[in-house]
């Protein structure tokens, strides 16, 4: 069986709907391409309060954000 990174087996993790674009209000923020930030690299380091995150893009278009 495989796991997620937090030890939660794949079968377990409920799936998210996809929102869509359309679906955003005008209060909230406009979302951000992930070309944007990556700016052509395959990961980029984000601070986040003192905290460092690393946002990766896979070669199957993937993205993941770790600690």
């Amino acid at each position: 069986m495989h796991r997620s990174y937090d030890g939660v087996s794949v079968a377990e993790v409920p799936t998210r709907p996809l929102v869509r674009r359309e679906a955003v209000t005008a209060e909230q923020e406009s979302p951000i391409a992930s070309k944007e930030l990556l700016k052509g690299q395959r990961q980029v380091w984000i601070d986040h309060g003192g905290t460092l995150y690393c946002l990766k893009a896979t070669s199957n278009g993937r993205l993941y954000l770790t600690k």
